[in-house]
């Protein structure tokens, strides 16, 4: 299916919202998304090292409180599988938002392999080069890193912005790098592979402290 069809499709089943309004109920969703989070590391949840089983015990047992909202994990999109989808369904015009999910650790930071690396390559261009694509036709998505050892936060976002200009830079026009747009809310802004702009937000969650041995 191409771009265009997508968009018709978006046109059907979704009714117009505006940037501003779209963006301001993502990061609403992405607060409260922060807040379960932090209970989780209140109850003191243990998990592995897994990208899939973290996901599946953040949406399972603590997103789908968010009784607003409905959840759905691995959802075919495009050409790929998005880690979370998310439609306010209770809303008139429903909107929906797509969410994907890295494992970040501190190894090899600034490398071309290795957690970060990943988390640009089949994170951040996944959607700058529409692999997935968001069918509201907004261009704004968002990014979880799932922090699971020892790694100062502020430090590693420097060193994401490093391998993406590094990974990334000659494939694409970033317009802002990864930078704290709220608390807890890190923002960049790229033009995508149609020079389409596009937005992302990013969580980062430590998990460090509950990772099973």
């Amino acid at each position: 299916m191409f771009e265009s069809d997508l968009e018709s499709q978006a046109g059907s089943l979704f009714r117009p919202i505006a940037i501003e309004d779209y963006n301001s109920r993502f990061k609403a969703l992405l607060v409260e998304i922060y807040a379960l989070y932090k209970q989780m590391i209140k109850d003191k949840i243990v998990m592995p090292k897994h990208e899939d089983k973290i996901t599946e015990i953040l949406v399972d047992k603590y997103l789908t409180q968010l009784t607003n909202y409905r959840f759905k994990r691995e959802k075919k999109n495009n050409r790929g599988l998005i880690d979370i989808y998310i439609v306010e369904d209770f809303a008139e015009d429903k909107p929906e938002f797509l969410i994907e999910c890295k494992v970040l650790n501190n190894k090899n930071l600034t490398g071309e392999k290795g957690k970060n690396a990943e988390y640009v390559k089949n994170g951040i261009y996944r959607f700058l080069s529409e692999h997935y694509f968001s069918y509201n036709n907004l261009y704004t998505n968002a990014m979880i890193a799932y922090i699971v050892d020892d790694l100062e936060i502020e430090k590693n976002i420097d060193n994401l912005n490093v391998v993406s200009k590094n990974i990334i830079g000659k494939l694409v026009n970033i317009r802002q790098n990864i930078t704290i747009e709220e608390a807890n809310i890190y923002k960049s802004i790229y033009k995508t592979i149609r020079d389409k702009e596009f937005t992302l937000y990013h969580l980062m969650m430590d998990f460090s402290k509950n990772i099973s041995s």
